[in-house]
C-alpha cells in the first residue's frame, strides 16, 4: 500500500542526540529533508512497539487577519472531513481499528496532527497523513463547510 504524496527522504542531514528532560536517557535522533522540502525528524526507541507520527504545517492564530480569527482552527477541522481517497471520519475509524489513537491542535504557531499506533501499522498512519495532505481540496464542499 505504497501511496505515499511525499517525496522520499532525502539522505539524513543531521544525526544527533535530544536529551529527553525525564531523565529516564538520551533519545538519537535523524534529520533529513525531502526534495518538496518536508522536513523529517526520526528518533528510534525500540522500548515499546508503537510509533507515533506527527506533521505540523507552520500556520495557526498568528496567521489570521484582524477581524477574521479562527481561520488556522477552522482549517484544522476541515483536515478532519476526508481526503480523495479517505472518507469523512474514516481517518480516525482506520486509526482506531488499528489498535490506535489521534488528534490534532492549532496553537498560536503551528497546526499539529498526530497518530501513535502499533509498530505494523507505521504505513497506515504516513498514509493516512499524506491523504491530508495532498487531499483536502476534494473534500471541501458546502457539506464539510456547513458541517
Amino acid at each position: 500500500m505504497q501511496h505515499y504524496r511525499a517525496a522520499p527522504p532525502a539522505k539524513p542531514a543531521h544525526k544527533g542526540v535530544a536529551i529527553v528532560t525525564s531523565g529516564i536517557r538520551p533519545v538519537s535522533f535523524t534529520e533529513a529533508r525531502a526534495s518538496n522540502g518536508l522536513r523529517i525528524v526520526m528518533a528510534e526507541d525500540h522500548l515499546l512497539p508503537v510509533v507515533g507520527v506527527s506533521v505540523a504545517y507552520q500556520v495557526g492564530s498568528r496567521d489570521d487577519t484582524p477581524g477574521r480569527t479562527g481561520i488556522a482552527h477552522f482549517f484544522e477541522h476541515m483536515m478532519f472531513q476526508g481526503s480523495t481517497n479517505v472518507g469523512k471520519t474514516e481517518h480516525i475509524r482506520r486509526i482506531e481499528e488499528a489498535g490506535g489513537q489521534m488528534n490534532g491542535f492549532t496553537s498560536f504557531e503551528v497546526t499539529v496532527y498526530f497518530e501513535q499506533v502499533p509498530a505494523n501499522q507505521l504505513e497506515l498512519a504516513h498514509w493516512l497523513e499524506s491523504e491530508r495532505m495532498g487531499g483536502l481540496l476534494a473534500a471541501l464542499n458546502q457539506e464539510t463547510l456547513d458541517n
